[in-house]
């Protein structure tokens, strides 16, 4: 079974593309996004110790929605699936764990709240 779910962090602006699969465009918005890992100390406490970097890639509608409601630092939770893939850059050969993604969710932060009920979110 190959299932990820994770929440994080953007770490930059989404990057919205269209790409050609066979005669037909599709959009696809690569995101780049830091997941926490929280690990208890001594005390049980939940300190965000081992986070990992992962690229994210989701596809059609759901990535034009995605790049136009988040921003770097969006808090998102994730749904989908690993895929590793590799590509050549500066002579060599790079290997890659990237997400694809089914469900991109905007997580509730008490700034977006703000500005959904002041009525200054961006349409």
């Amino acid at each position: 079974m190959n299932e990820f779910t994770g929440e994080g962090n953007l770490g930059q602006d989404p990057e919205l593309k269209t790409v050609k699969l066979g005669d037909k465009p599709q959009d696809v918005a690569n995101l780049r996004i830091y997941f926490d890992r929280p690990v208890a100390n001594a005390n049980g406490q939940f300190e965000d110790k081992k986070g990992v970097w992962l690229d994210v890639e989701i596809w059609g509608a759901r990535a034009r929605d995605i790049a136009r409601l988040c921003a770097k630092g969006s808090r998102v939770a994730v749904k989908g699936s690993l895929i590793d893939d590799s590509y050549s850059k500066d002579g060599g050969e790079v290997f890659r764990v990237a997400v694809r993604a089914s469900r991109v969710y905007l997580v509730p932060s008490a700034k977006l709240e703000s500005l959904i009920y002041s009525g200054n979110a961006a349409a």
